[in-house]
């Protein structure tokens, strides 16, 4: 990968290629390909697993131009604070979409972090790979270094971890670590399967310690580590390879 951002083109085999153009099934595309009715960049292909880069290669089926599909693009960012996460706002408040300068393909994020939050968000065009993420039932792990407001005492710890009530609705357990306490303040780090609105901050505010600051450290199996605020970066093949898999917890905390 280059340092703006560049990468190997995604590829996918031909017969995958038109099906996920919408022009056949699978199976039905094959068909096309061997009965010699598709074109490659002029040329007529008639293996059905010839690698298709995407936004690159030029395909006609019958004759007829298939549209190029953009390749799945899956970005990194360490949100800052002071920032929202949709495209537009009433307000006029910056957007993370702003620091995606250099990305040639739209994305979109995969839910949402507050615009005083900090942290992990992922962005990508893989629409399947981010309705998956966002299933409440498929539990994925998000893991958060909240600053609260006073001292925490393991009773306040037990309390998150067995659950608190939010509006009558009592949280899914939770996996909660005091990792210091400075003068009049405490770090928590909160790793919780749900995703409701403000969850974290209300959690904290009902066992009475109100957040100051918040960051997301990891989302499912991906870890922010130490790429710098407002940056981004492209994921690995093995980060890939993990959320394909399903994984949905992350080894790194």
């Amino acid at each position: 990968m280059t340092k703006d951002g560049d990468k190997t083109p995604e590829t996918l085999r031909l017969s995958v290629y038109l099906a996920r153009a919408g022009v056949a099934s699978r199976r039905g595309a094959g068909d096309l390909v061997k009965d010699g009715l598709v074109e490659v960049n002029g040329q007529t292909e008639t293996n059905p697993g010839t690698p298709i880069r995407l936004g690159i290669d030029h395909v006609r089926v019958d004759g007829k131009s298939i549209k190029k599909l953009e390749p799945h693009v899956y970005l990194m960012l360490n949100k800052p604070a002071g920032m929202i996460t949709t495209r537009s706002d009433p307000e006029e408040r910056p957007t993370v979409f702003d620091l995606l300068h250099r990305v040639k393909f739209r994305v979109e994020a995969v839910g949402r972090l507050d615009w005083d939050t900090e942290g992990l968000l992922l962005l990508t065009n893989d629409g399947d790979l981010a309705q998956f993420l966002m299933r409440p039932q498929n539990k994925v792990e998000k893991v958060y270094d909240a600053l609260v407001e006073g001292k925490v005492g393991g009773k306040t710890v037990q309390q998150l971890e067995a659950g608190v009530k939010i509006e009558g609705r009592k949280t899914k357990p939770a996996r909660v670590k005091l990792l210091g306490k400075p003068t009049n303040v405490s770090l928590l780090r909160l790793k919780i399967v749900e995703g409701k609105y403000h969850q974290v901050k209300r959690m904290c505010d009902v066992v009475g310690h109100p957040v100051k600051k918040l960051r997301r450290i990891a989302f499912g199996p991906l870890f922010l580590a130490d790429l710098p605020l407002g940056k981004f970066r492209y994921l690995t093949k093995d980060e890939l390879r993990e959320l394909r898999a399903g994984k949905l917890t992350c080894d790194e905390v």
